[in-house]
């Protein structure tokens, strides 16, 4: 049976850095097949490639066994190739009808709207949002369901490969279910698919075979069945990862060092009251649009607080902060979930970003002294792990988990007493995730509050040693110990029971 799409020696140069050095690939008619590999390994110049962003390569692109020029997306699109990217290309203050058929060359000319919403409702069909009207406007949605009318837009041109690019990576739990049914249904109506994603768990979900690159070549493609979590991980990184997350401590520390007290943050039904304890690990677990980030970035004086206080137990006063540079000055950490928008300065040299929360400490009387600088670069690059020798480049250059890295370390230049990480290895390649999991473990170990908050489920569920749970802004239960398990931290952020926690204000999912 002649494959849809092969690929055969791809090769891609940027100057003296080889992207691809010979990259084979198959999709066959109706499968889903995952590409993997590293932040690095050369998934996104294939991906691509695929889809005719790049046409400067060597090898060759046979479609249905003849060979292809792509040249342009355009002419992916006209022999049934479409892409649907991380960066949403939606018009939020467009409907929905008119944002899946906006610059379509099949779709009617000149209509009213109501002729665009019959025949967007069964495109919506297809991928999982019937009930859905395609005359809301894009900026309505969730952001699980603008993904969704994006793939939505992609059916419209009738393609027979879509590559789904990270199509998870800022969803939920409940949104990305939603995600991985969709491609199931696409996959039964004879579509093919590239999965490519960082998340091992939907990889084993619904992919047929795993396609791994390492270096820029092709490692291996291999049956899904046949594979297990350490299984792909070796073939990513040529090695054996060991345990993916740090072993806990054996007694938690009982002695709170702040104590959070009936906050007010955007999206919370009503005040939350916690404790934050020294040495240990607090998750903060729920879906987008549950209140979990934003009680971090209230915390941090990134976003405003609408009551409530954050005690110093040591002293028994309040440090909530009203802005980050308030923030910064009590010793309170924040790492960003979106480290390329406010979590690092991509255009300037690493140095600068790993020095930037505290530059009082290598400055006299508004001068940067160079030498105490990159001293304290190289501390923390040492640290974290991070190439000292590239300290001079911008942050733009490195990798998604190195990126992570310098936007996580940096702050031990204020040497934080509070550290709030939200969304921890979002984009963040598997032998990445590990070592930020293993230093986010050390921070704790050497006596910070450390305090995460995640929709992945996996990393909520293995890392932290306690976990608060949150669904649509009110507080669902809390969890410790062995207490701590995928299942029962999933049923109490999308369909929680009553327990004790506002309970009468919690609202039931359907």
């Amino acid at each position: 049976m002649t494959a849809w799409l092969e690929l055969r020696g791809i090769k891609r140069s940027f100057g003296a850095i080889h992207a691809l050095q010979g990259v084979d690939l198959t999709v066959n008619h109706g499968e889903i097949i995952g590409l993997v590999g590293e932040n690095g390994a050369g998934k996104s110049t294939l991906v691509k490639i695929m889809s005719g962003f790049d046409a400067d390569f060597e090898g060759e692109f046979l479609v249905d066994g003849k060979p292809a020029k792509l040249g342009s997306p355009q002419n992916a699109n006209a022999i049934g190739i479409a892409i649907a990217q991380q960066e949403l290309s939606l018009i939020p203050t467009m409907t929905v009808a008119e944002n899946i058929f906006l610059g379509h060359n099949r779709g009617p000319g000149v209509c009213l709207l109501s002729t665009l919403a019959d025949l967007s409702r069964p495109l919506l069909e297809q991928v999982g949002l019937a009930n859905l009207s395609p005359t809301t406007p894009v900026r309505r949605l969730s952001i699980g369901e603008r993904h969704l009318v994006e793939v939505a837009r992609l059916i419209a041109h009738e393609p027979q490969l879509l590559i789904l690019d990270e199509p998870t990576a800022a969803l939920g739990e409940s949104d990305s279910r939603r995600i991985l049914a969709m491609a199931q249904h696409l996959k039964e109506q004879g579509k093919s698919i590239v999965y490519v994603s960082h998340r091992m768990n939907e990889i084993f979900k619904i992919t047929d075979r795993c396609a791994v690159l390492r270096d820029g070549r092709s490692e291996a493609t291999v049956p899904s069945r046949e594979l297990n979590t350490d299984k792909l991980v070796a073939l990513m990184l040529g090695r054996e990862l060991g345990a993916m997350f740090p072993e806990k401590p054996g007694a938690p520390n009982p002695v709170a060092r702040f104590k959070v007290e009936r906050l007010r943050a955007d999206r919370l039904q009503s005040p939350v009251s916690f404790e934050i304890r020294c040495g240990e690990i607090l998750g903060i677990a729920g879906q987008l649009g549950s209140g979990s980030g934003e009680i971090l970035a209230t915390l941090a004086g990134a976003r405003k607080a609408h009551g409530g206080a954050l005690y110093d137990m040591t002293t028994g006063k309040s440090r909530l902060p009203a802005s980050p540079r308030q923030a910064i000055r009590r010793k309170i950490a924040y790492c960003s979930p979106d480290r390329k928008h406010d979590g690092l300065f991509l255009g300037r040299p690493i140095m600068e970003n790993l020095s930037a929360p505290n530059l009082k400490k290598i400055s006299t009387m508004g001068l940067l002294r160079a030498p105490p600088e990159r001293g304290q670069a190289n501390d923390i690059a040492k640290t974290f792990t991070i190439d000292a020798g590239r300290l001079d480049q911008e942050a733009s250059v490195l990798s998604g988990g190195n990126q992570q890295k310098v936007a996580l370390g940096k702050w031990l230049s204020i040497e934080p007493e509070l550290i709030l990480v939200d969304e921890p290895t979002r984009g963040v390649d598997v032998g990445a995730r590990a070592e930020i999991y293993a230093k986010i473990r050390a921070l704790a170990n050497q006596g910070a509050a450390v305090v995460i908050a995640s929709t992945d489920l996996l990393e909520i569920s293995n890392l932290p040693d306690r976990v608060i749970t949150f669904f649509k802004g009110v507080r669902t239960g809390e969890l410790a110990g062995g207490e701590i398990t995928s299942d029962g931290i999933l049923r109490l952020i999308t369909n929680p029971e009553p327990t004790g926690f506002g309970a009468s204000a919690i609202p039931q999912a359907s």
